[in-house]
């Protein structure tokens, strides 16, 4: 019910887009002047108070523009200073700072994510269920935010994941039309091999992009991969038998083929950097990357489409929400934070972030114009979509099986990855 709910919701934005719409951590200050009032408008009014908050971004793609918008919110806020951190191991992060009670006051939160599920049932964040300006957000996909009747995060975008074309690259080696199905795809990397070109840039150094790659490919393969899991952990099938993980190590046979030399010793931003000035034709990732690739050139001209399931079944798209913001249940003044969820919702300020972001915006007046990733809400559009796999995983699932996968990237070595595979799924589903 959930995932028709977040499919009308997707082709309705979908209408509206076609008819108008880092691996470290780091910190930047934004200090202002204005005040107090209502959440409804984002004002604070004149309290004469100061606070100083942070505000962690486990998104780096998008502190940038956090930073302007927590600059701007600061200028209308006489007092408040709002400094953005942020960092691309979100997970890593948030447990040392949980195990050592250094919260930050305001974060990016995933609310469909059996991790920030657990935190909203500790009582981590503040409830925000009463809160008017949850009526900004397309009420649909609020519904899909929602923990046991409250809401402890604001939803302000959902994500498509799928393969980048450089349709640069495409053309220069005389590729005239862009592949859309895993044969078309393997076709042209042939091409590419021949002419001397990168066919699939891939980050294998990074493992957190393994695990997310990992996770949004097996759930494109099956996309209920966590009944074929439950099968391993309780004996009734073995890790070595899995359809989707033996699919899954195939494809990945297939591209390593025509990936660069260096991919296991590349991190995601080199990556991104490469793809983006056309040093490679293909890249695995979702729509928040488009805003890093135009950081690297403005005028790389690309493409984002499905990732064909390589087994020749069904191909389904993977959707999440992307982006959401919490106030921390230690934040230092409880009202202000508030006050920036409500500030966030505003349409100009959410227009702010979604031309940064990529996704697709979950607020109320929001266009979505964005000719790059058309095709992706074509598909949207065309209801083959699921909710993506980590959403339904055992939290743990897919950290404690990257390492495994990353390995794997390395040696191929089959018989390794399903033993550890299998321990993995064995300790995560019956631990």
């Amino acid at each position: 019910m959930k995932l028709r709910r977040f499919a009308a919701v997707l082709m309705a934005l979908a209408m509206l887009g076609a008819a108008g719409c880092s691996q470290s951590e780091t910190g930047s200050q934004a200090g202002g002047d204005a005040s107090a009032a209502s959440t409804d408008n984002g004002g604070t009014g004149n309290t004469g108070a100061s606070v100083e908050l942070e505000l962690l971004m486990t998104k780096p793609e998008t502190a940038g523009v956090m930073e302007e918008i927590a600059a701007k919110f600061c200028e209308e806020n006489e007092g408040v200073t709002i400094n953005v951190t942020s960092t691309s191991d979100g997970r890593t992060v948030i447990q040392t700072r949980l195990s050592a009670n250094e919260m930050p006051d305001l974060m990016n939160t995933f609310p469909l994510e059996e991790f920030y599920k657990s935190m909203f049932a500790d009582g981590r964040f503040v409830d925000i269920t009463d809160q008017e300006f949850l009526n900004n957000v397309k009420q649909d996909t609020l519904e899909l935010s929602d923990y046991e009747g409250s809401y402890y995060a604001v939803p302000m975008s959902v994500s498509t994941y799928g393969i980048y074309v450089n349709n640069t690259v495409l053309k220069e080696n005389g590729i005239e039309t862009t592949p859309t199905t895993w044969d078309e795809i393997i076709a042209a990397c042939e091409t590419l091999k021949a002419n001397g070109v990168t066919g699939f840039i891939l980050p294998n150094q990074d493992v957190g992009n393994v695990a997310q790659r990992f996770e949004r490919t097996v759930g494109i393969i099956n996309n209920d991969s966590n009944s074929e899991f439950q099968k391993i952990a309780s004996g009734e099938m073995t890790a070595a038998d899995s359809p989707t993980l033996n699919a899954w190590c195939d494809y990945n046979d297939q591209l390593l083929q025509y990936a660069n030399s260096d991919h296991m010793g590349m991190d995601y931003d080199v990556a991104c950097a490469d793809f983006s000035n056309g040093k490679g034709a293909f890249m695995l990732s979702g729509t928040w990357m488009l805003s890093t690739i135009q950081q690297n050139n403005p005028d790389a001209d690309v493409s984002l489409i499905a990732f064909p399931n390589p087994t020749g079944g069904e191909t389904k798209v993977p959707i999440n929400v992307d982006t959401a913001f919490s106030v921390g249940e230690t934040c230092k003044d409880m009202d202000v934070g508030i006050q920036f969820l409500s500030y966030m919702t505003q349409p100009e300020i959410a227009q702010m972030y979604c031309d940064v972001d990529g996704n697709v915006s979950l607020i109320e007046g929001v266009t979505y114009d964005i000719p790059q990733h058309q095709g992706m809400l074509e598909a949207v559009d065309s209801g083959n979509v699921f909710v993506t796999a980590v959403n339904f995983w055992p939290d743990g699932l897919r950290e404690e099986i990257r390492p495994y996968c990353q390995v794997y990237l390395q040696d191929q070595n089959r018989d390794a990855f399903f033993a550890d595979a299998q321990t993995a799924i064995e300790n995560i589903y019956n631990g």
